[in-house]
């Protein structure tokens, strides 16, 4: 079968690099003459991008949107707004993943003054506005701002979960301020969903009718920021709460190791997109915290077979299942476009797979998808820049680049490279891609 064929050429890779334990290594200090590897990861684009604003009476970190080629100019939108909190918290989940490793007093205010940007975009009913206007003026109107469970708020949810995790004494203050905010906000998670065995037929697939809005793609936000407050503060109530979750997530996974779509979950009702596709990592990475097998089970089965079968199309953008009987039935498939959102939740599901198993397999696949970015694509085009750190936009076409370098693409190739380099046998496909 395809699937195994592929697996057994990743297997081999992975062979080659068993030099690397999965399991962590006394830390000792290198030998002054011993190579280390250089690191890809350039903030210096993030910085760009980055801009003190006042919001309210005090002054906040804002990340710009979008930023035009060919001489990488920041660009407002007036409509909108120019900063939003679905960026800030990304570039804030990165600076507090990067802390971990690079530990400086920049990097620090980089994560206080974007935090305090989003606490500042909160609401009264304690969802988050997403916009801010050129004028400072926060946009809670438009459609794609208002306060509501939305991307917005879980991504704001997500990133002060992360913020709880680092370990600065420096941010203790702000960890504090914080807590009242996620407390509030895992209420309202607890809210939502109440009658899950309720069911809605979409397309011969049976799912929880409370995810015909949400999807699963915004459900595994919620799951990864369930976890996050898990591990730092648990509770038999968020036990229940993660376990509901990713009870939900589960409903959504369709195909198995010998039909299409190969065990992926589905997005939203029955369309499967790429990015933002988070349900395996939520899983595996829930299911290593609560110790669920079902969970790390259903997680790595996409790893496994839906993968592969991903890197074997040169990538996906879309697709939609139809259901009739015991056959799946995939329409509307596209293969671009292809950005960096679409990469980052691919890599950090087989680095978990990774962290959960220890088999090298699974890093050696991240370290696969990760390559796109260095141009292991389609275009055959080098998406990310170590010299600039910037990531393109996109791939629109074999022949069409999207040369303009964005927040979202800026961060997400971040997110993925920073991932990648924090483990060893990941990190050494990408330098044997750099070598050919």
């Amino acid at each position: 079968m395809f699937t195994k064929s592929h697996l057994f050429t990743i297997s081999l890779l992975a062979s080659l690099l068993t030099c690397c334990s999965p399991a962590p290594a006394p830390a000792s200090a290198a030998p002054a003459d011993e190579a280390q590897p250089a690191t890809l990861i350039n903030t210096s684009h993030l910085e760009h991008l980055f801009a003190q604003v006042a919001l309210g009476d005090q002054q906040v970190g804002a990340i710009w949107i979008y930023c035009e080629a060919p001489d990488y100019h920041l660009v407002g939108d007036e409509d909108e707004g120019f900063t939003c909190v679905d960026d800030v918290a990304r570039a804030l989940v990165f600076y507090c993943r990067y802390y971990q490793q690079h530990r400086s007093e920049a990097v620090l205010d980089r994560i206080q003054s974007l935090t305090a940007f989003i606490l500042g975009m909160q609401a009264e009913n304690g969802y988050f506005y997403n916009f801010l206007l050129p004028d400072g003026t926060i946009n809670t109107t438009h459609k794609n701002s208002v306060a509501t469970p939305n991307w917005w708020s879980w991504r704001a949810f997500w990133a002060l979960t992360e913020l709880q995790l680092v370990d600065a004494p420096a941010l203790a203050a702000l960890q504090s301020q914080s807590q009242p905010v996620l407390q509030g906000m895992v209420s309202r998670i607890a809210e939502r969903c109440p009658e899950p065995a309720v069911r809605q037929n979409v397309a011969g697939f049976e799912f929880p009718a409370c995810l015909a809005d949400m999807g699963t793609d915004q459900a595994a936000i919620i799951l990864m920021g369930l976890g996050n407050h898990f591990q730092k503060a648990p509770s038999p109530e968020l036990r229940e709460l993660l376990t509901k979750w990713g009870n939900l997530i589960l409903t959504m996974q369709v195909g198995d190791a010998n039909q299409a779509p190969y065990s992926a979950f589905l997005s939203w009702q029955n369309y499967w997109h790429a990015w933002g596709n988070s349900q395996a990592y939520a899983l595996l990475y829930a299911g290593r915290l609560l110790g669920n097998e079902t969970f790390t089970t259903a997680g790595l089965h996409e790893v496994q077979r839906f993968q592969p079968y991903y890197l074997s199309l040169g990538g996906l953008h879309a697709f939609q299942a139809t259901k009739a009987g015991d056959s799946i039935r995939l329409t509307n498939v596209e293969q671009f476009p292809q950005i960096a959102y679409n990469i980052r939740p691919l890599v950090y599901a087989a680095l978990e797979a990774y962290q959960v198993t220890g088999d090298s397999v699974y890093a050696a696949q991240a370290g696969q998808l990760a390559t796109w970015l260095l141009g292991k694509n389609p275009a055959a085009r080098q998406m990310y820049d170590p010299a600039s750190g910037r990531t393109l936009d996109g791939i629109s076409a074999v022949d069409q680049v999207n040369e303009n370098s964005g927040a979202e693409s800026t961060i997400e190739g971040l997110l993925t490279l920073l991932a990648v380099e924090g483990v060893p046998a990941a990190q050494l496909v990408l330098e044997q891609y750099q070598k050919k």
